[in-house]
């Protein structure tokens, strides 16, 4: 970061603070525009840093945008929760709320406004519902909401079937009703101006060489100490690693999708996210059809060494559901372990019958032996590499596994046809935590485990515990022993993105996958006294 970057932060900020005070004094309401929170004056913003924005994208939190600007529009929106570092839904611009049977709703903090300075009503509450809702990227984690309903500053949500969870789901960008503008393919995208939101932060200028600076209405802003934030455009993900190096901008999120990471020479923080990384079955595959089968397989497993050297140590192990760092799941007692016991799943697989080795070298029953195929995507060395690990391990059970590549259109038409035997995949989990599409037939993720019960009628492992979970008459210890002993589908791990950075940063960079910003507030640069 250098001294002319200072300087222009300097100049930018006083730009700012000099053209808010030649607002006007009232709001359209004639209410005093004095931001809420803290009555003392505001620290003035001392540091500038430069952040990436995607060549030709837009800023609108419902449009499909990069990663990129992704990271970059939760500095600019905020929900009515927040998602904390514990997977937690923390209330934002809510005071309170219930969550009763199939009824869930949040009363209105009375202090929050826009950054324009108008105030956030329910009605603006319910136009950003309907906007999330018909988007790509929060619609997952709003499929359970059946209707939405405004009254006074209280905000209803009917939900499809009860979720102890739901409130989870509601950290979508609340925006000011009627400023989300049609989206024209054949305009520039950068033209496209983002909604009114309530964020951090606010766009001054016109994108890419827009600043960002702290919103005076945010209450989270009244401490900030990053002034300005100036944008440098690049087309996303391409040689993003190499401009952070070089100087072009000072911190980006890599959410290591793409199964590849290079090393670089920067600060590094790592970001866990809710991308479960798991083993399907086909249950027209007899030997998955056996409890015995599945559970010895999930037991097998030696899920450390498929993080360290499948996935070069991103991840966290998981032999339930759920993430493990969720709070949730803390003190839950599980029977599982991340690590390989060899002599336990041989003994449940003798125990099923399978006590001999066939003349290929496969452990078999009187009637079948334990061979499949594994498919997974080609395109993903972290998956490639985690699949050999699995083959491999498997390998010391007389479990013979084949694997099959293909390339991700391949796989992802195999998938949903069913044209697999096993299958390495990954889901990126809702923030309600909801993993309804696992005990789903048909789901999206085509892994539910479908038997045939004594009168003939499908039905699918651990559905019902779920279900009775999600409504609070199953505890999640007694949910996790139960799937632990059934073992539907087997999760692997959970994955981790990296959090990277200048090291002319003199504080601790953490962020979530939600928020890769989420400590800002405390973010500080070294001065060229102290590099």
């Amino acid at each position: 970061m250098k001294n002319a970057r200072k300087i222009l932060s300097v100049l930018l900020v006083l730009a700012a603070v000099f053209s808010l005070c030649a607002c006007s004094d009232k709001s359209e309401g004639g209410k005093d525009e004095t931001p809420s929170g803290s009555q003392s004056a505001t620290p003035a913003p001392t540091y500038s840093i430069t952040l990436p924005v995607a060549h030709n994208d837009t800023l609108d939190p419902f449009k499909d945008i990069s990663s990129v600007n992704r990271s970059l529009v939760t500095l600019l929106y905020d929900g009515l929760v927040y998602i904390d570092e514990s997977f937690t839904a923390q209330p934002l611009l809510i005071s309170g709320y219930s969550n009763s049977g199939t009824l869930m709703s949040v009363t209105l903090r009375s202090d929050i406004r826009f950054s324009d300075g108008s105030a956030i009503t329910a009605d603006d509450v319910t136009y950003s519902y309907e906007k999330a809702k018909a988007s790509s990227y929060y619609s997952a984690r709003l499929s359970n909401i059946k209707s939405v309903a405004a009254s006074g500053n209280t905000v209803s949500f009917e939900l499809r079937a009860a979720d102890f969870n739901a409130l989870a789901s509601l950290d979508f960008p609340i925006v000011k009703k009627g400023t989300v503008q049609t989206l024209d393919s054949k305009e520039n995208l950068f033209n496209i101006l983002p909604p009114i939101g309530a964020g951090r932060y606010i766009i001054k200028g016109n994108v890419p060489s827009a600043t960002l600076v702290p919103n005076p209405y945010c209450n989270r802003s009244q401490t900030m100490s990053i002034g300005s934030i100036a944008l440098f455009e690049v087309n996303d993900s391409d040689g993003m690693a190499y401009g952070l190096q070089i100087g072009n901008y000072d911190c980006w999120y890599n959410d290591l999708s793409s199964g590849q990471y290079t090393r670089v020479n920067a600060g590094l923080s790592v970001v866990p996210t809710n991308s479960l990384v798991y083993l399907a079955f086909n249950d027209d595959k007899a030997i998955f059809t056996e409890n015995a089968v599945r559970c010895a397989l999930s037991m097998m497993l030696d899920r450390d060494a498929i993080i360290s050297q499948g996935f070069q140590g991103h991840a966290v192990s998981a032999v339930v559901p759920f993430n493990p760092s969720w709070s949730a799941m803390k003190n839950i007692p599980l029977s599982g372990k991340t690590s390989a016991n060899t002599d336990g799943a041989k003994a449940i697989l003798e125990k099923a019958g399978y006590t001999s080795i066939n003349h290929y070298g496969y452990r078999c029953s009187n009637t079948k032996s334990l061979t499949c195929t594994l498919t997974v995507c080609k395109d993903n060395a972290f998956k490639l590499a985690a699949a050999q690990q699995i083959k491999e391990q498997l390998a010391k059970l007389n479990f013979n596994v084949k694997i099959i590549e293909l390339s991700y259109k391949e796989y992802t038409e195999a998938i949903a046809k069913g044209n697999y035997e096993m299958y390495l995949g990954e889901v990126k989990i809702p923030a309600n935590m909801n993993i309804a599409q696992f005990f789903t037939v048909g789901g999206t993720v085509g892994s539910a485990l479908r038997l045939v019960d004594e009168n003939e009628k499908e039905f699918v492992l651990c559905r019902d515990e779920y279900t009775a979970l999600l409504s609070g008459s199953l505890s999640m210890s007694d949910f996790c022993r139960m799937f632990e002993s059934e073992m539907p589908f087997i999760p692997v791990c959970y994955r981790c993105g990296l959090e990277i950075y200048s090291r002319d940063f003199s504080s601790q960079i953490n962020g979530t996958c939600y928020d890769n910003f989420y400590n800002i507030d405390t973010w500080s640069v070294k001065t060229e006294e102290s590099k």
